[in-house]
């Protein structure tokens, strides 16, 4: 037996490097330090968390030349930099003497036990994600010597966008009693809060679910809202206000306060309690949808640019979630039905639906065309994630096939894993620019993949990979949500919903990395 204190905490050597040059993306290799590249270590690493805090003082108004402080100043933080140091290895030009004009990635698992040099399963605490490094200048040391023969080494300074880590996710089954029918979608509701505005939130507390109806028969069972606002420690289920007995949402999400569910050819709005999360009443909104159009989907780019899609082509945008819609696409773009919309959060927003149609616009809704190129041959899209202008990523509902685009629509790659060709791939979710989950099942299971290098690579719920725990069998996943806060949270919580493995009941798991 080990001793009880031997190697409880990690040390650099339970560390491994590795490099992908041009950043995280699915064309972009990962190459291991020391095999595949020159030896390297990441040395001088700092992540500034503020800029500075500074404190606003008045006159003490009972005191002469005294001050009290009324609040406190917070500047932002500086970018995260590193030293990169790198051996010359002899044969070989060094890369580190070239041209280094592009940001790059540096990855470091951390473990013990496995073999570090497997990027996806050698890890068994966190994989540490550098993003995007820029090298601002080689210090290229010293070249020679007298006497002394140490090794050539090269420090590259960096600039990074981020510097945070992957963990374990662990699954648990939410709301196993109250969930009796298939969950359609879910959403985070939370804000990072310290408490100063309200409750504690580390953004991830509050979360929102709606189930299918039982359909006709009887006993009927209209479908629901579940939600917690304790972070999954305890639930309430409720009915949706005006939702018909035998109506199935189809989406869920949030804009500007207000819980915003989507229904047959209209949507149900409630304003969400500002301190505790509680929605009120829901209020039944059409005014806008053509009725022979009805709306799929819902992306919220703002809280005055909601956007629908929805059959025969048709999107519509609301500036007031209150009041309706307008059309915006009324078919021109495209006839066929279309079943996701999702955006980059800018500029660019996409739908997809049947057909292999997928139709773009680059200026917020003003203007839709279809892309230049489709994703395969009459394939029923029914899953969507929008990284950039540039990089989408579709799934296909009939034939379990994945495929992106890193160019806008020109050109479109069939992304292989275990599965492919069979059953559906339903949703597909971005939760950094590393971090990409998508949904798949093969007719009789549902899978989540994961990858934390940008789509290059993907794990999944087998064991493989410490990356996903304690999955239980389930048919199939409908929506994974994940929350909008930064990062290190993004990254290490998800929720996704579906079918369970009875093929009756409906699912919630909540993911989530250990922290202490």
């Amino acid at each position: 037996m080990p001793k009880p204190t031997q190697e409880v905490v990690a040390t650099q050597q339970h560390r491994r490097t590795f490099l992908q040059l041009g950043g995280p993306s699915p064309t972009n290799p990962v190459i291991y330090a020391g095999q595949d590249a020159q030896y390297m270590i990441m040395d001088g690493v700092t992540r500034p968390i503020l800029g500075g805090i500074e404190s606003v003082r008045v006159p003490d108004p009972t005191r002469l030349k005294q001050f009290k402080i009324v609040a406190r100043k917070a500047s932002p933080p500086d970018l995260p930099t590193a030293t990169l140091r790198l051996l010359e290895n002899h044969g070989i030009l060094p890369w580190q003497l070239g041209e280094i004009k592009c940001p790059f990635n540096v990855y470091m698992p951390v473990g013990m036990c496995n073999d570090l040099s497997d990027f996806l399963a050698g890890w068994t605490d966190w994989v540490e994600i550098y993003s995007y490094a820029e090298a601002t200048e080689v210090d290229m040391g010293s070249r020679s010597a007298w006497e002394d023969d140490n090794q050539t080494e090269d420090a590259l300074s960096l600039t990074l966008e981020n510097i945070y880590a992957v963990g374990a996710l662990s699954f648990a089954e939410k709301a196993a009693i109250m969930i009796d029918k298939e969950v359609v979608d879910a959403v985070y509701g939370s804000d990072i809060e310290c408490g100063v505005c309200g409750p504690a939130d580390d953004g991830t507390k509050k979360v929102y679910a709606i189930t299918k109806s039982s359909g006709a028969g009887s006993p009927g069972l209209p479908a629901e809202l579940v939600y917690t606002l304790d972070g999954g420690l305890t639930w309430t289920q409720t009915n949706i206000t005006g939702f018909g007995a035998t109506e199935d949402p189809l989406a869920i999400d949030i804009v500007s306060g207000k819980l915003v569910i989507l229904g047959d050819g209209a949507y149900f709005w409630a304003t969400l309690n500002a301190l505790t999360g509680v929605p009120g009443t829901f209020t039944k909104v059409s005014a806008g949808f053509n009725a022979a159009h009805d709306p799929n989907d819902i992306y919220v780019l703002s809280a005055r640019e909601v956007f629908f899609c929805g059959q025969d082509g048709y999107i519509y945008r609301s500036t007031d979630i209150t009041v309706g819609v307008s059309e915006i696409d009324a078919g021109v773009a495209t006839t066929k039905d279309l079943t996701r919309i999702h955006g980059d959060g800018g500029e660019t927003v996409v739908a997809c639906g049947d057909d292999s149609t997928v139709v773009k616009s680059v200026n917020r809704g003003q203007s839709w065309a279809t892309t230049t190129a489709s994703p395969g041959t009459l394939l029923a899209l029914i899953a969507l994630a929008v990284k950039n202008s540039y990089e989408f990523w579709v799934g296909c509902g009939t034939t379990g096939r994945i495929y992106f685009t890193l160019d806008g629509g020109e050109n479109w790659t069939m992304k292989t894993f275990t599965g492919t060709g069979t059953g559906s791939v339903r949703d597909i979710v971005i939760a950094t620019e590393e971090v990409i989950h998508f949904a798949h099942d093969d007719g009789s299971t549902g899978y989540l993949w994961t990858s934390w290098n940008g789509g290059k690579d993907f794990v999944r719920n087998d064991g493989a990979s410490k990356r996903i725990l304690n999955w239980p069998v389930l048919d199939y996943i409908n929506r994974i949500a994940v929350p909008k806060a930064g990062p290190p949270t993004n990254a290490n919580h998800l929720v996704v919903g579906g079918l369970a493995g009875n093929a009756t009941d409906g699912i919630l798991l909540v993911g989530e990395a250990a922290e202490k």
